[in-house]
């Protein structure tokens, strides 16, 4: 037994854009980055580090808003004390910041793409990080 990342993400982009054809350009994109801060984070840390993201997206607009100096998505992805930049929490800062850029100059908010994420961090950690996959025919 595994989880499946990607698959999760894939059915989560499915069931937000419909059927792969009709997906944002973005879309393909930002996955493989996401899939990056799965991988070395964990399904909890990474639904965290995801949240954290949405966070700073929203501040950044807010600020572009406010029409006040903006110091951009990466200064405001903030990390706490449990970050000691540790190679991988620097892929995952690394990752998140190359996911966000993509998205600015396609239609779809990053905040949605932030939400397919988190959900399948949700479920993978109410699932015990493990999804049962087929047994082999034999």
């Amino acid at each position: 037994m595994t989880h499946d990342y990607s698959l999760l993400l894939f059915d989560e982009m499915h069931k937000r854009f419909g059927r792969r054809a009709g997906w944002p350009p973005s879309a393909s994109l930002v996955s493989p980055f996401f899939r990056i801060i799965f991988e070395t984070l964990g399904p909890e840390e990474a639904g965290a580090f995801f949240e954290k993201a949405r966070q700073a997206h929203r501040r950044e607009h807010e600020v572009a808003d406010a029409g006040t100096y903006q110091f951009g998505f990466a200064q405001y992805l903030e990390f706490d004390d449990s970050w000691h930049g540790s190679l991988p929490h620097l892929a995952a800062w690394e990752a998140m910041k190359a996911a966000h850029e993509i998205t600015r100059a396609d239609t779809p908010d990053f905040e949605q793409y932030i939400d397919t994420a988190v959900n399948v961090c949700a479920e993978l950690s109410a699932t015990g990080h493990r999804l049962a996959l087929a047994a082999p025919a034999s």
